[in-house]
C-alpha cells in the first residue's frame, strides 16, 4: 500500500483553513496591518478553495471572529470584501438580508433608545422623590421602574401637587391598577 506524503500545504479542508487562520491571528496579535493582510488572504482564499456560498459564510464568520481588526481597518476590509464579492458575483449577504438587517438594526436602536429614555426618566424621578420623601422601598422602586415614559412624564407634573408620600403611593397604585 502506497501513501502519499504531504506537508499539508495543499489541504483546504475547513479544520486546516481555520487552524491556519488561528495561527495567523496569534502571529499578528500585536501588528494591526499584518493582521489585516493575513485576514484578507485567508478570506480571499476561501473563494479560491472552491467553497459554496454557505460554506464561505460559515468559514468567514469564524475567521472574522478570530481575527478582529481595529475600526479603520475593519471599514477598509468591509469595502474590499464587498468589491471581491461583486467581482465574483457571490454575495456574502443578499440584498434582502441586508435590508432585513438594516430594519432590524433600526428597530433595535429605537427600542434601546426608548428603554434608555425610560430608565433615565425613572432615575431622575426617583431622585426627586428621594429628596422629598426619602428612599422608597424596593417594591415601590420596582413599581416606579415599570412606569412608561408617558406615565413618568405625568408623574413629574403630578409631583408638584402631591403633599405626602402616601399620596405618591396612591398615585403609583392607581397606575398599577390601570396597567393590570
Amino acid at each position: 500500500m502506497h501513501r502519499l506524503e504531504t506537508d499539508g500545504r495543499d489541504d483546504r479542508s475547513p479544520p486546516v483553513l481555520l487552524a491556519r487562520a488561528q495561527i495567523e491571528a496569534l502571529r499578528t496579535a500585536s501588528d494591526a496591518d499584518a493582521r489585516y493582510g493575513a485576514k484578507w488572504r485567508r478570506v480571499r482564499g476561501l473563494y479560491d478553495a472552491g467553497y459554496d456560498t454557505d460554506q464561505v459564510r460559515e468559514l468567514f464568520r469564524l475567521i472574522d471572529w478570530m481575527m478582529h481588526l481595529r475600526g479603520d481597518l475593519e471599514a477598509r476590509f468591509k469595502d474590499e470584501f464587498q468589491e471581491l464579492e461583486e467581482a465574483r458575483q457571490m454575495p456574502y449577504v443578499t440584498s434582502v438580508e441586508r435590508l432585513a438587517r438594516a430594519e432590524g438594526l433600526a428597530t433595535g436602536r429605537a427600542e434601546v433608545r426608548a428603554e434608555g429614555q425610560q430608565r433615565g426618566a425613572a432615575a431622575v424621578v426617583l431622585k426627586q422623590i428621594t429628596k422629598r420623601w426619602g428612599l422608597l422601598s424596593a417594591q415601590r422602586q420596582d413599581q416606579l421602574a415599570r412606569l412608561s415614559l408617558d406615565q413618568l412624564n405625568e408623574l413629574v407634573q403630578t409631583l408638584l401637587d402631591l403633599q405626602t408620600a402616601d399620596e405618591l403611593y396612591g398615585w403609583l397604585d392607581a397606575q398599577a391598577e390601570d396597567a393590570g
